[in-house]
């Protein structure tokens, strides 16, 4: 083996130790790596000069000599992060930390087909345009709605999308490491990687929009099911009489308590929305008025509270993060579902609102694109 492959194979082995460490000393480097101590220094220095490796300072025991760690600087690489989302698609440059660099928010046309188009071209144009001294290694693309393991996306009733496959179709123009998924899986998939609460060994996202959507994490892993289906809560039958219909794109329980689904269940009961108004903000503003509009916003309540009972009673999840038209209500949401939960459960998680700020599916689509890109080695040859 030559002396350069040596080298590089060494810096490799030295930038993986410090990316799954976190942060480590050239002493714990070596030990990770067995190298020594001496070439892990080399390789630290070349990997620092690189901009892969960041170095920081730290007092020594009893105010002795600062000890030197390193990590791997985050803004080595960016990935394109992508949130296409129900009526508008978000676009971002995010680095291996989860912090976003750039970002830009489209409106969406209407159409399935013309959708499409302006997905396709909206992700081409931001992965080819300059941002910087690196360009993005990888895309992730948040979908609203099931999605297999190669990207194809089976069906996106809020999109009209039926059988698209959308990671060939970006791989085939791109030439780059593509990952799609669920846009619920990815806001678990973020708040268990970046989130205030990534210490939960299981955790699930309740992600309410114009459907409803839970992604589970266990363990680090996102659980998916045989076909990527896992947490289509939407999808749940709320009663014997769901038995009479079929449900080809929206689901039985978010047709009720998807954001559409709320505001016609709400002009059917003769119930006025204020324009101008997030649906579920007006609704739940309401629940403690004895009228009607007040026993509707405590229905809709006792119908959540059903679905996240039997969610408890199948996953036990530690936590439950309240995602998209949830995440601002949480204050008034928690205590109503916890009430509600109490003596109907085993074990109330914990409810909290997501911490994400609204970019959880996009942070989501972020780490998988991280996860798609692989081995930081190939940075290397950046």
């Amino acid at each position: 083996m030559s002396s350069q492959s040596t080298t590089r194979r060494n810096r490799a082995s030295v930038l993986a130790a410090a990316r799954t460490a976190g942060d480590a000393s050239r002493a714990e480097l070596a030990a990770a790596t067995g190298l020594s101590v001496a070439t892990v220094s080399r390789a630290v220095v070349a990997l620092i000069d690189a901009g892969l490796l960041v170095e920081q300072s730290a007092v020594g025991p009893a105010g002795g000599r600062p000890l030197g760690r390193v990590r791997v600087d985050e803004s080595a690489a960016t990935v394109l992060a992508v949130d296409v989302a129900d009526h508008h698609t978000t676009l971002a440059l995010v680095d291996l930390g989860g912090t976003v660099r750039w970002s830009e928010r489209l409106d969406a046309p209407p159409g399935a087909d013309e959708r499409l188009a302006h997905t396709l071209h909206a992700i081409e144009a931001a992965w080819h345009a300059p941002h910087g001294r690196r360009r993005p290694v990888a895309i992730g693309v948040a979908i609203p709605g099931p999605v297999q393991a190669d990207g194809t996306i089976d069906f996106a009733p809020a999109l009209h999308w039926h059988g698209i496959h959308l990671g060939d179709l970006l791989r085939q123009r791109l030439d780059a490491p593509v990952a799609v998924g669920n846009d619920a899986n990815l806001i678990a998939v973020a708040e268990s990687r970046w989130g205030e609460h990534r210490e939960a060994t299981s955790l699930m996202a309740l992600a309410v929009f114009e459907g409803v959507g839970a992604g589970i994490v266990e363990h680090g892993r996102i659980l998916e099911g045989s076909r990527g289906f896992a947490g289509q809560i939407g999808r749940m039958l709320v009663g014997p009489d769901s038995i009479d219909r079929l449900y080809v794109d929206f689901g039985d329980l978010e047709s009720q308590l998807g954001s559409a689904g709320l505001v016609r269940r709400a002009a059917a009961d003769g119930i006025e929305l204020p324009a101008g108004v997030e649906p579920f903000a007006a609704v739940f503003a309401r629940a403690g008025e004895r009228s009607p509009a007040g026993a509707f916003a405590r229905r809709v309540l006792d119908e959540f509270a059903v679905a996240l009972a039997n969610v408890c009673a199948l996953l036990d999840p530690e936590v439950i993060v309240l995602a998209g038209r949830f995440a601002p209500l949480a204050d008034t949401v928690v205590p109503e579902l916890e009430r509600r939960l109490t003596g109907r459960v085993l074990h109330i998680p914990r409810l909290v609102p997501a911490s994400a700020d609204g970019e959880g599916a996009l942070l989501g689509a972020a780490a998988i694109a991280v996860d798609a890109f692989g081995s930081l080695e190939r940075l290397l040859d950046a």
